[in-house]
Parts: C-alpha cells; structure tokens; sequence
C-alpha cells in the first residue's frame, strides 16, 4: 500500500532532524545472525518497537531504549548488533520504548511490557529474562519488574547509564528477583548531548548491583571518540576501567554461571 502524499510530506522534517542527529546519518548497520525474530530494516521499520512473541521459547532477550530513541535510535543498533546469547534452548528477541510507544513524555508506563511478558510466561512459566536497557531504559527494567508478579525462571539485567526522575525509581533499589545486575554509567559528562542524562537524573553508581562499571566522559575509546551517554555501543562491548571484560562479556559469563 502506498503511503500517502500528505502524509509523506509531513514525515520529511521528522526524518530529516533523525538523520542529521543520529551518529550513524543514513548509514545502516549490519544486524547480526541468527537473532530471532530478525530485526527489521529500513528508517520507519528501525524506529518501531518489536514486541515479545509470544510463542514457546526458553530465553527472552529483551532491550529497552530510552527518551528519543524512537528518533534517533542510539540504543537500537546494540539491539541489532548483539549476538545470540550462549543460552540453552530457544531465545528471542524484544525490543521496547521506555514509555511503550505511546509517546508519553511526562512519564513513562512499561503497562506494554509488562502486558506482553505475562502473556508470554504463561506459555513459559520457567523461562529465563534477559533485559538490557540504555536511560529511561535502565529504569524501565526495574519498574516492569516491580509489576511483574508471575512465574519465572532467572532474571539478569544490564542498565546502561540509567536515568530518571520519577520517586518510584529514586532509590536505584534492584528489583525483587532479580539475580544478576550489571550497572554501567559515565561520569563525568563531557558532551553537549550529556544534557539529556543530566535532565533526566542519572543514576551514576547502584549500590545494590553486582558489578558498577564507570567510563570517565574525559576519556575516548579506541576510536577516538568520547565516552558519553549518546553511545551506549560503547558502554556496553567496551572494556571498563574498573573490570578485565565489558559488561557485554558480563553478561555472556553470566548466562553460563546461572545455566541459562
């Protein structure tokens, strides 16, 4: 079906301010193999989110972007990038907006996610949940799991520079059944699009999480770009000043010590 006229016309400065924000421009990225369901291509399908199917699996590996994502989708390249996860049995894959989608900027509602893991354990009551969030994304792990009461299997979690500022996760409190928490952060910010982070309440270093990994917003990677909140690639598969493997290698370690 054809989009129509009016309709394209009044997407142009929406795809035009996407473009000449995002930190790849037009360039696509090569989406990894074997990921379940694969990843659609294409400017508006990489700006949709990617429900939770709900089908037997063993493993669900879910991302959450953060504020913009949907624009500029920083966080969507690691969602597309990542390897399947040495896990046993069937994995998929989900990827969310912090505020499901429905663009509610005052504050966010993972009422979606939520909707969609408990139809999905209710075919897999034992499976094991994987979550990897960047910002708001990082919040919106624990809070979907704080109103998730059903059945599962393990939980393991990676909060990429999480951010917030919503009382109910003030605290950076680890979720109830949560087992493993690996929390990466940059600090301090060193660039203009740090911004954001800082309006949005970083939350910096968890207490409650089995490894904190920072990365110093002076410091550049091996690519000579700075580390900063806009790049959660480099968050995620860089190695951190504090740790011998990136918090990527975490979660892969992680997955086989709990016998995922």
């Amino acid at each position: 079906m054809n989009m129509p006229v009016r309709l394209r016309k009044s997407l142009l400065p929406c795809c035009a301010l996407a473009v000449a924000l995002s930190p790849t421009g037009c360039q696509q990225q090569t989406v990894a193999e074997g990921i379940y369901p694969q990843p659609r291509t294409g400017f508006f399908a990489r700006r949709a989110q990617v429900r939770l199917v709900q089908e037997q699996a063993d493993v669900a590996v879910i991302f959450i972007g953060g504020f913009s994502e949907q624009v500029l989708t920083h966080f969507r390249t690691v969602y597309e990038t990542t390897p399947p996860l040495p896990v046993t049995g069937k994995q998929v894959r989900a990827f969310y907006a912090w505020d499901g989608g429905r663009g509610c900027l005052p504050f966010h509602s993972t009422r979606l996610l939520q909707e969609n893991l408990r139809k999905f354990l209710s075919i897999n009551p034992r499976a094991n949940l994987i979550f990897i969030g960047h910002s708001y994304g990082g919040s919106a792990i624990m809070d979907a799991l704080r109103g998730l009461n059903c059945e599962h299997g393990r939980v393991l979690a990676v909060t990429l520079d999480a951010v917030s500022c919503r009382e109910r996760s003030k605290p950076r409190e680890r979720a109830t059944g949560v087992d493993y928490w690996v929390n990466v952060y940059c600090s301090p910010y060193r660039h203009p699009k740090d911004l954001a982070a800082i309006i949005g309440g970083p939350w910096r270093a968890c207490p409650q999480a089995d490894v904190n990994i920072c990365f110093s917003g002076k410091e550049r990677d091996a690519k000579g770009r700075r580390f900063q909140h806009a790049r959660p690639d480099a968050l995620f598969t860089t190695q951190g000043p504090n740790t011998t493997i990136s918090a990527y290698e975490l979660l892969r370690h992680a997955c086989m010590q709990y016998g995922l």
